[in-house]
This record gives C-alpha cells, structure tokens and sequence, in this order.
C-alpha cells in the first residue's frame, strides 16, 4: 500500500507549448492577496452552500413546508444533483468562453438571487412572504401525496433548482481559477491545503452556528445571513479580480468532442476504402505495377501495420490526413479513462450524500441532546452536529496525513498511491452504511419495546426512540475517513489528470458523477416508495407503519452495491491501468513532484 504505483507514473496526459502561458508580472503581495481573497470567498461560499444543503431536509419537512420525509429527501437529491451535473456546462463555457473569473461572476449572481428566493418562501409566512408566492400555507399534510403534489413544490423545486446552477458555475471554476494564481508547485501544493480546509471551515461554521439558528430560532434569519454572507464573498472576489492572473479561454474539449470523432470516422472510412482498392490492385496487377501504385494507397497501407497501437481518434490527427493537431486528440483520448474512473466513482458518492440525507431522517427520530433552557423553552442540539464530528475528522486526518505520514514515506521514497487511497475510502463509506443500517434494526427495536419520547427540533414534533443520537457517530466517523481518502484522492487524480484545455472540465466531471449519483438516490427512494406503496415515515411515528424493515435494509443495499463496485473498480484499474497520471507531476500530498519536498502550509 506504501509503494509508489508503477502505473500511476507513467503519462496520462500530453502537454504542449502550443498553448500560450499567460506571463505573471504580479508582486508578491499582490499574487497572495488574490490566492488569500479567493479562499475567502470560496470559504464563504461553502459557508452558504452548507447553510442550506445541510438543513435542507429538516427545512422541508419542517411546520414551514410541511412535506414527507421522503420527498424531503428526493428534494435534497435534485438539488445536490444539479449543482454538481450543472458544473460541466460551466466547465465548457469557462475553458472555451468567458474565462474562469467571469464565469465565476455569473453563478454568484444566480447563486444570489436562489438564495434570496429560498429565504422568502423559509419565513413561515411571518412577514407574509410565503403566501405572496404560494398561496395559503396548508398546515395539515397527507403522506399519501405523490411528490409533484407536494405544497408549493413549482415555486419551491424551481428555486433549488436556480439556486444549484449557480452553485455549479462556482464550484467548477473556483479550485482551478485559484491554482492558476500560482506558478510554482509548492505553492500549488499550499494552495490545495489552504483551500480544502477554507471549504471545510465554512462546513464548520454553518453546521455549527447556522444550523442551531435555523433549528431553534428562525429559518428565515438562518438563510438571510447566508445570503448576505453570499454577497460579501462575491464582494471579496470582485475586489481580487484586479489582481488575478486571467488564463484566456483556449479551444474547449468539448468544444472538440463531436468534430473530433466526426472527422476520425471520415478519414477511417476513406482509409478502409483506400486499403480496400489498394487489396484489389494486388489481386489484378503484378507485383512491379504495386510499385505504380498512387502515394496515398502507399501511405495507407503503411499505416495499417502499426494500426493494432492506434485509437480510433487517432485517424483525426494532421500526421493521419485528419483536421486536428496531436494535442487536441490527445486531450480528447485522455478523457476515456478519466470518465470511466468517475463513473466507478458514482456508487461511492451516492454513500457520501446520506451524511445530508438519510442520516438525518435517522437522526431526529432518535434522542436528540438537550442543549440548554432559556426563556423560549427548550433547545435542542442541531442534528447536523454530528457532521461537525465529520468536518473534524477531515481537517486533523489531512493535517496528520500531510505532515507526519506522507513526510515520512516521502523521505523514504514511497508512497501511498491514489488506487489505494480511493479503495481506502470506499472501503470506509461501505463500513459506514452497515453501522448505519445496524443502528436503525435496535432503533426500531426500541420503538417497540421501550417508551418514545417527544421532541420538537426546528419547530417540528418528531416521535423518537429512547436511543441517543450519538450512536449514529460511528457511521459520520466512517463517511469523514472516507472523504479524507476518495475524496481527496479523487480531487488530485482530477488535477494531475487535466489537459491545459480541459481543467475545468475535468473537475466538473468528478461533480459529475456526485451529481449522478444524486439522482440516482432519488431513483433508489422511488424504488423503495413502489416496493410498498403505502409506504411513509412521518414525523409523529417512531418508525414505519408498514414495512419499516425496508429503512435498514435500504442502507446494507447501498453497503453491498459499493463492495461490489469496490471490486469492479480494482479489476478495471489492474487491466487498464485508469489512473495513469504524469510522472512528473504525481505525489502523495496534493500537486508536487517527489522529488521536491514540503513546505508547510
């Protein structure tokens, strides 16, 4: 597991200098002011972002909205779907178009204005928002309902949905635009530390202040400040823009795509009929008149003896009477593994979003901590705490991993590979959903064989068992590690892997395949919902009606569906060799060469 993979060291990716370097004329002042006013707006940012993704299913079902739990949580699917899904259509007009910056620009402006919307329709009708923009609050709710019946859904879905556009135009540029303020590779390398753990602060103040102001006090007040905290982070970044290094938009992958393979199949074609007259030549004529023969069969006919080496895009290059040059195919043939390494990755994902989901279903219907008595009554503590265990475990974990372990291995000359990091991980989420699963079969064993208790979280009465929440810790322990290593890895595996035209693209991909798996959580709720179709949680009950056996099984299902995926991911990468990456530019730590060694950050 410490030994440098072989296969991780050889090229993935073919540069060329054919792509202009933007010079940095820049003072050392002003090239860290930009770096150090981008991760402030990026940490602002994911404060906003957290604000509201985390609470979300709570929100949903809350007196303010009064939807089902499982709709609540099809919701918060679609909407962490879109703001990863949509990152791709901004990675393409950001690499082929506007640039990183004014891209940025546009999803803080959508970002906004979704955010100001949401904090509308969350003031339970206090200032007379809400009935502005859906009518009558309905207060009764009927669990029955179909999810496209649920009160408010147009108004309400359509401006998550606004509002994860936004987030995705942000999120696909941000890290990248932030890299490229830097030139030097221990500097990169800083980077990536300072900004992982500007994302994760942000996770920790809204999960920790945010999440206790919605829960206790007001929903309105807690999406108000994040919206506002929204503005001041896009505030921050405008001030920086002036500083910033502005990579010009070159030719897009995406761009290339379609006519990349369009003109591989024309100048294939022409080759196989070429190769096809030059075999009925030889059928007809002598062997002196072969030598006759036109050039251009000649040419083709040679290119055939090597073609067992070729890609089939590789009829599209120039040298092979194509229209594109090396490093244009090259970019686009670079893209098969990297996808494939994505698309193995979905299952993973679709673990890492019950920390935002599922578990907090789970959550407030165990016994929740009484935080402290006041004058309003009871407080409890916010749910989404235990995410804090979570946001915790990944700022020590990458803390100890980049300045004790992969110092050590790195003096040593090994490593830890990013295979290995990656199956770690996955290893860690499967672990996690059979702790969870384990924990709801004795919590509703105690539903039925132990008093329930009452407890009002966020303003909502939610009948619980007599088991306190913090059995839940291991499976937030579990999901942290996880994101520690697969998360983490697979955010260096999208760098090292990026072409110079493709890097918000390929990072878009890698929120991609999270934003599939989204969906793909939604599809997996339904499947649960037509299994049994009366089948409802609500708030008031302990457990399940009907069928509450499906809940833990529903986990130890996506438990299996990982190992068997963990599986398909090892025997893919030893037979082709997915996460080749350059030599030059692979290490443990995130975006330095072995050879040169750590600063701290």
């Amino acid at each position: 597991m410490t030994d440098t993979n072989r296969d991780e060291l050889s090229p993935l990716i073919f540069h060329s200098s054919s792509i202009p370097n933007t010079p940095d004329n820049r003072t050392s002042f002003q090239r860290k002011l930009s770096v150090w006013l981008i991760l402030i707006s990026a940490g602002l940012e994911r404060l906003a972002f957290y604000s509201l993704a985390g609470n979300l299913v709570i929100f949903l079902t809350s007196e303010n909205i009064h939807w089902t739990p499982l709709h609540s949580v099809t919701a918060s699917f679609i909407f962490l779907g879109t703001s990863y899904i949509s990152a791709i259509i901004f990675a393409w007009i950001s690499d082929g178009k506007l640039g990183r910056a004014k891209t940025i620009i546009i999803g803080f402006l959508l970002y906004i204005i979704g955010y100001v919307f949401i904090s509308l329709f969350s003031d339970n009708d206090q200032y007379g928002l809400y009935s502005t923009f859906c009518g009558t609050m309905n207060v009764t709710r009927t669990d029955t309902l179909e999810f496209f019946q649920e009160q408010c859904i147009p108004q309400i879905l359509s401006t998550l949905v606004f509002t994860a556009i936004g987030v995705g135009a942000v999120q696909a540029n941000m890290a990248v635009f932030g890299a490229e303020q830097v030139r030097e590779q221990k500097a990169t390398t800083q980077y990536f530390d300072k900004y992982y753990a500007a994302v994760n602060i942000g996770g920790l103040i809204a999960f920790a202040f945010i999440a206790y102001g919605q829960q206790n006090d007001s929903y309105f007040i807690g999406y108000v400040i994040p919206a506002a905290l929204l503005i001041i982070a896009l505030v921050f970044f405008l001030i920086g823009y002036r500083f910033c290094i502005h990579v010009q938009p070159y030719d897009s992958v995406i761009s290339n795509l379609i006519p990349v393979f369009i003109n591989a199949f024309q100048t294939w074609r022409k080759h196989r009929r070429n190769l096809q007259i030059s075999k009925n030549n030889r059928r007809q004529n002598s062997s002196t008149k072969l030598l006759d023969t036109p050039t251009e069969y000649s040419d083709q006919f040679s290119l055939t003896t090597s073609e067992q080496s070729w890609s089939f895009l590789d009829y599209a290059k120039v040298g092979n009477n194509g229209r594109f040059s090396d490093r244009i195919v090259n970019d686009i043939k670079s893209l098969r593994r990297i996808i494939v390494v994505f698309l193995l990755l979905i299952p993973y994902w679709l673990l890492y979003f019950q920390i935002e989901t599922t578990f907090l279903v789970q959550g407030v219907h165990m016994k929740v901590m009484k935080f402290f008595r006041t004058d309003q009554g009871i407080h409890y503590m916010p749910v989404i705490w235990l995410s804090l265990g979570d946001q915790m475990i990944i700022i020590v974990a990458i803390f100890f991993l980049n300045t004790f372990v992969y110092k050590r291995l790195e003096a040593s000359g090994r490593s830890i590979s990013i295979r290995s990091r990656i199956t770690f991980g996955m290893i860690s989420a499967t672990i996690a959903m059979c702790l969870a699963g384990t924990v709801e079969i004795y919590r509703q064993k105690l539903c039925d064989s132990q008093p329930t208790i009452s407890q009002i979280i966020g303003k909502t009465n939610y009948t619980a068992a007599d088991m306190s929440i913090f059995y839940q810790f291991p499976q937030y322990i579990g999901i942290g590690l996880s994101e520690v290593f697969a998360s983490v890895a697979s955010l260096e595996f999208a760098y090292l892997a990026a072409p110079r035209s493709a890097q918000s693209l390929i990072m878009s991909l890698r929120f991609c395949s999270a934003g599939l798996s989204s969906f793909f959580g939604s599809f997996y709720i339904g499947i649960f919902v037509k299994i049994k179709e009366d089948l409802a949680f609500e708030n008031s009950s302990c457990k399940a009606a009907y069928e509450p056996d499906l809940f833990y099984v529903y986990f130890f299902v996506l438990g299996c569906f990982q190992f068997i995926f963990i599986l398909i991911f090892l025997a893919c990468d030893r037979k082709f060799k997915l996460l080749k990456v350059s030599k030059q530019r692979f290490n443990t730590r995130l975006f330095i060469a072995p050879q040169s060694r750590s600063s701290t950050a």
